[in-house]
Parts: C-alpha cells; sequence; structure tokens
C-alpha cells in the first residue's frame, strides 16, 4: 500500500466525498468520483458549491491547525456533515491543505423520529392502497352482482380507513385531530360519488371546530361512511332527488353527539337497530361501542335519524 497510485485508486473508488483544497482561495485540486457527483471538480473553489464553507471558516482551520465540522446544504438540497482536516505534510510546519470529507447530516431526536412517523405512515398508505387495488381487481372480476356489491363496498370502507389515516398523519402531532376538517371533506366526496352514479343526493355538514382523540378518527370516520351511506342509497327512491344531514356539534353537558338524518321513506316496519343485521349496521354498532357511545334511532317524520352521544 505504499505505492501511491495505488492509494489515490482506494479513494477515487471511496463512496465518502473526499477533496484536498489547496491555495488561498481553497481550490480543489482533487476530488474523487463520490464528490465529482456532486459537482465539486478540480478548480473549483469549495463554496461556488457549499456557500456554508465560507473563506473565513477554511481560513480558522488552516490558522490554528485545527480540524473543524460545519453543516452544508448542496445543490440537491441534502444536508451534509463536512469535515474540514488540515494537511501540514508532516511535522509542525504550516498547513498546507485542507482534505475535506462529507458525510449524510445525522438528524437530531425529534426529527428523526418524526421522520420514521412520515415513512411509517407512507408504509400505511400505499398498502391501503394495494389492498384496495386487489379487490378492485376482484370486484371487476366477479361475474355475481351481489359478489361483486360486496366487494366495492369493501373497496369503500378501505377507502375511509386510507382517507382518516392520512388525515392524522397529515395534522400536527400530538393527541387530538380536528375531525370537523375531515367530515367536511369526506362529504363533499360521497357527494361527489353518488353524484356520478347518477343519483342527485346532498350531503349537508354542520360541524365546527372538532377537536377528537387521535384513536376515534377512523372508528368515527366508518361510523360515518355506513350511516350515510345507507342513507344516501336506500332512503329516497331511485331518480328522485334527496338531501342528508350530519352534524358533529358539541353538547352542553359535555361529549358531542354525531347525527345523520334524512326525510326518505323512512326505515322498515319493525325494524331494530340492535338485532339488524347487516354488515354497515354492524360495523356501525361495533364502533360505537368502541368509542363508549350508544347509537340509537330517533323518531322523526318523515325520514331516518340515527344519533350517536360520544364522551369526547
Amino acid at each position: 500500500m505504499s505505492n501511491p497510485d495505488v492509494l489515490r485508486e482506494v479513494l477515487e473508488h471511496s463512496p465518502t466525498p473526499t477533496a484536498v483544497l489547496e491555495g488561498s482561495g481553497r481550490q480543489c485540486v482533487m476530488a474523487n468520483a463520490a464528490m465529482r457527483a456532486l459537482g465539486l471538480s478540480h478548480g473549483q473553489s469549495l463554496d461556488s458549491l457549499f456557500p456554508a464553507a465560507d473563506a473565513a471558516k477554511l481560513g480558522e482551520v488552516e490558522r490554528t491547525a485545527q480540524p473543524r465540522r460545519v453543516r452544508v446544504t448542496g445543490s440537491d438540497q441534502r444536508a451534509w456533515d463536512m469535515d474540514l482536516t488540515p494537511l501540514r505534510g508532516g511535522g509542525d510546519g504550516p498547513v498546507r491543505a485542507v482534505l475535506t470529507t462529507l458525510r449524510p447530516a445525522a438528524a437530531d431526536g425529534a426529527e428523526s423520529a418524526d421522520q420514521q412517523v412520515r415513512e411509517i405512515s407512507h408504509r400505511v398508505k400505499n398498502t391501503l392502497q394495494l389492498v384496495s387495488s386487489l379487490l378492485t381487481l376482484q370486484t371487476l372480476s366477479a361475474k355475481d352482482p351481489e359478489m361483486r356489491r360486496a366487494f366495492q363496498e369493501a373497496c369503500t370502507r378501505i377507502g375511509t380507513v386510507t382517507q382518516a389515516h392520512q388525515r392524522i398523519h397529515g395534522a400536527n402531532r400530538g393527541s387530538l385531530v380536528d375531525f370537523g376538517a375531515y367530515l367536511r371533506d369526506a362529504g363533499a366526496e360521497l357527494e361527489a360519488n353518488f353524484a356520478g352514479g347518477g343519483s342527485d343526493r346532498r350531503i349537508t355538514v354542520a360541524v365546527d371546530e372538532a377537536m377528537v382523540p387521535v384513536d376515534a378518527v377512523i372508528p368515527l370516520a366508518l361510523i360515518v361512511n355506513e350511516l350515510v351511506g345507507n342513507a344516501v342509497k336506500y332512503a329516497y327512491p331511485s331518480g328522485s332527488p334527496g338531501e342528508v344531514e350530519v352534524s358533529f356539534l358539541p353538547l352542553p353537558t359535555g361529549g358531542r353527539r354525531l347525527i345523520v338524518a334524512d326525510q326518505g321513506r323512512g326505515l322498515p316496519p319493525g325494524f331494530e337497530l340492535a338485532r339488524a343485521d347487516s354488515l354497515g349496521m354492524k360495523v356501525a354498532r361495533a364502533f360505537a361501542g368502541q368509542l363508549k357511545g350508544k347509537l340509537r334511532i330517533e323518531p322523526t317524520e318523515p325520514g331516518a335519524r340515527f344519533v350517536l352521544d360520544l364522551p369526547f
């Protein structure tokens, strides 16, 4: 390894961006392949590519003969930790050059944790979209109308979970999420989806800022999806217009009340919520219980009115 050509070749193939700076302007006299890939080549000054590594910092390394680390940002907006090491050429003589090496900047604890959360959230979102895509393919290949309908409803539920998940992780970090903003967006999207199918259905949403616990967002979103979806599909005769009203407002005694109501044909005779065996009603009842709320039907004429009181 005493052969300088071998050493230069080892340096050239090093994955660590490395350069040697000389002269009063600290111009680059040697840059390995990794450094050239970042844009620094022979004859260039270091601060032309990394402004944070200015002449003052380089001059301090030369004057004190002490190494220094500088946080810099390249043209690609990547952050790097730059190590500036004085080279004397042996002995205690003056500094003749500065060795420059770059390593990806290490994130601090909070930034690193936040990045991990974002990465996990992105993977969860991709997984949900993949499952939805698989169910869509299965829907297209199903010949039985009832089976196609079941797959379509499953896709809709997964879409609801995906949207609620995005709302959770798109909000500021913390234990509460504004469910009111989600509810307004979900109402507009449901209305657009049913309008695309030829149904003239209006969905009106009455809600102010509604901060709810993070863990409640997805169950609550699924309850709303089931109740609104049922009202849009079944409350009014095919081809006739109709409106579904959704409200999520605070109670005087604390907590919040979710109401989904319509002015349509009403529920079937003898309908009992506790004994309703459709999957949608089972989903709504199950998640209402998970949220420590109780779903009930209030009398109204005409139409149907579902009410859910929640402790938060």
